[in-house]
């Protein structure tokens, strides 16, 4: 029986300091000058980019491995800005601007029940782990990975060698842009519903207009209000998402079942936008609210 690496990745809510907020900082500066070097000097091999920004970078006095970190995720930026423009897009300079930091895994400890993360030598952050978090890291059949920093989370990667079953037959899922088909090997068919979806779309888009246009003067409370509206989107859509999709599996796992869905790349730009869209005056802030 074959076994395959799984990977998945977890979240921790922490309250950053005001040094690990700098830290975050000096981390986008670090990458930004890892981006400005691979641009100019044309390299295009992370072992090079390596070479050429490693002691430069040293000097801002964080963990070493901070270091290997930014010059990671600068090169799998300039990879796909030199991908980009190969495929003929007319795209702007590369640019980090999101505060966050990448540390690999040996850099990391849980030492009693806390996430140990090293910020600078001999200088470390400790962040209690929720149950769900526990089970999963401290478990010894899983392998920690890397861990990065946000100013709200931590999200900590882990693996697992899991055993390929063959499957006994299989689910075909199709994704339509009003809801998601999936037809069984013995016949069954489900239809999970998506339309409320696209109503909070359009319930979002309503009330962040409306949101806009009264605080218009007040930029400072325009941004928080956003921001919550925004967040409050994402996490239903994603609670929904997340409904449909464990739904699938559980059907699967319960059939022994294998899937199959379609290759979705660029499924956005053949939506027919002037046909789904739904009514704007027939929609009101209540889709919103109520899904």
């Amino acid at each position: 029986m074959e076994a395959i690496k799984a990977v998945k990745c977890i979240a921790i809510p922490y309250q950053p300091s005001k040094e690990v907020l700098k830290l975050l900082r000096a981390f986008r500066e670090m990458v930004n000058h890892c981006i400005r070097v691979g641009l100019d000097k044309g390299i295009t091999s992370r072992f090079k980019l390596s070479k050429e920004v490693y002691h430069e970078l040293m000097k801002y006095g964080y963990h070493s491995w901070y270091v290997l970190g930014a010059i990671e995720v600068a090169t799998a930026i300039l990879n796909n800005y030199r991908k980009a423009k190969r495929r003929g897009r007319d795209i702007k300079q590369p640019l980090a601007r999101r505060l966050v930091a990448k540390i690999g895994n040996q850099a990391i400890k849980i030492v009693d029940e806390k996430l140990r993360i090293p910020i600078k030598p001999r200088w470390f952050l400790y962040i209690p782990l929720h149950k769900r978090a526990r089970e999963l890291l401290v478990d010894s059949k899983h392998r920690l990975g890397s861990v990065t920093l946000t100013p709200k989370m931590v999200y900590v990667s882990f693996s697992k060698m899991v055993e390929v079953k063959e499957p006994i037959g299989y689910v075909a899922i199709d994704v339509n842009e009003d809801n998601i088909t999936a037809v069984s090997s013995d016949g069954e068919v489900r239809i999970y519903d998506l339309s409320k979806l696209k109503r909070a779309n359009q319930g979002y888009f309503e009330r962040r207009r409306a949101l806009q246009r009264r605080y218009h003067k007040d930029r400072r409370i325009l941004r928080k209000a956003l921001s919550k509206l925004s967040r409050n989107y994402g996490d239903k859509i994603s609670t929904m998402l997340h409904q449909v999709s464990t739904a699938i599996v559980k059907w699967c796992r319960e059939k022994g079942y294998g899937i199959i869905y379609e290759d979705l790349k660029g499924l956005r730009n053949t939506v027919n936008k002037k046909v789904k869209r739904f009514n704007s005056s027939t929609v009101k802030f209540n889709w919103f609210r109520n899904i």
